[in-house]
C-alpha cells in the first residue's frame, strides 16, 4: 500500500499574538478630539480612543518588528472585534499570521478567519492555511480548515462541529465528483460513535479491501449531507495559493 503523507502544520500561535503591557506605564503624548497617541510598556504604542490612560473603544497597537492590532479595545485589552498581523522569521523562513474576527481580555474568542502563510528563503511559499469558524481562548474551535503546502497530496481539509469531524487529504477540484466515485486520496468521517475512513488505495489484505469497501459504501450514502463541506472547502482552497 502505497505511503499517505500527511500535512501536519503547527501554528503556535499563543506567543505571537500576546501583546505588551497596555495598562503598565502608559503616557499620553499627543490628543486630539477623541483620540490620544500612548506610549505602551515593552515599546508599544497605540493611537486611538483611551479611557483613564488606557485603549479603550477603537485604536491601533503596533509593538515588536512587526505585530499589529487594529480594533476594539475594552479597559486596555483588545475586545469586540479586530485585525491582527504578525510578520517575523523563523529558521530562515518567513511567517505571515492574520486573523479577523472577535476577542475577548486580548484573546481570539468568537467568529473569526485565521491565514498562516509560510515562505521559504528562496521566496516560494511552501504552506498556506486558512481556519475559520469559531474560536476560543486562541484555538480554533470549530468550522473549516484548509491547508495547501508543498507535499504529497498538496491539500488537506477539515471540518469540525461538536462531535462530527470531517477530514479529506488529496485535491481541490471537482470534489463532489471524486467523492462520488472515490477518487479520493483519503478520508475520514467521525459522528458520535460513526468513525469511517476510506483510501483510494487497495489494501494490503482481503479484510482491508472489504473495510474499504463498506467505508466508501457508507461516505457515499451520506454524499447530500457532505456537499456544502466539499463546496466551502474549494471556495477556501482558492484563496491559498502557493506564490
Amino acid at each position: 500500500m502505497k505511503k499517505i503523507t500527511a500535512i501536519a502544520l503547527s501554528l503556535a500561535l499563543s506567543a505571537s499574538l500576546t501583546a505588551a503591557s497596555l495598562a503598565t506605564g502608559s503616557t499620553a503624548v499627543h490628543a486630539s478630539a477623541s483620540k490620544e497617541r500612548v506610549q505602551l510598556a515593552g515599546h508599544a504604542t497605540y493611537y486611538g480612543e483611551v479611557k483613564n490612560g488606557v485603549p479603550h473603544g477603537h485604536g491601533t497597537i503596533k509593538w515588536g518588528d512587526g505585530k499589529q492590532y487594529s480594533g476594539d479595545f475594552s479597559d486596555g485589552k483588545r475586545t469586540g472585534t479586530g485585525k491582527y498581523m504578525n510578520e517575523y522569521v523563523s529558521e530562515g523562513h518567513k511567517i505571515k499570521v492574520v486573523y479577523s474576527g472577535a476577542w475577548k481580555n486580548d484573546k481570539m474568542e468568537g467568529k473569526g478567519t485565521l491565514t498562516h502563510k509560510v515562505t521559504d528563503e528562496e521566496g516560494r511559499v511552501v504552506s498556506h492555511q486558512i481556519q475559520t469558524g469559531i474560536f476560543k481562548n486562541h484555538l480554533f474551535k470549530s468550522g473549516y480548515d484548509v491547508i495547501h503546502a508543498v507535499a504529497d497530496p498538496d491539500y488537506s481539509f477539515t471540518y469540525k462541529n461538536g462531535n462530527e469531524t470531517l477530514y479529506i487529504m488529496g485535491h481541490n477540484k471537482d470534489m463532489k465528483a471524486s467523492w462520488k466515485t472515490g477518487k479520493i486520496f483519503m478520508a475520514k468521517y467521525q459522528k458520535g460513535s460513526v468513525s469511517k475512513t476510506y483510501t483510494f488505495f487497495p489494501g494490503d489484505t482481503k479484510a482491508e479491501e472489504r473495510k474499504n469497501a463498506a467505508a466508501l459504501k457508507y461516505l457515499q450514502s451520506i454524499q447530500p449531507r457532505i456537499n456544502p463541506h466539499l463546496e466551502q472547502f474549494e471556495r477556501l482552497s482558492k484563496q491559498l495559493p502557493l506564490k
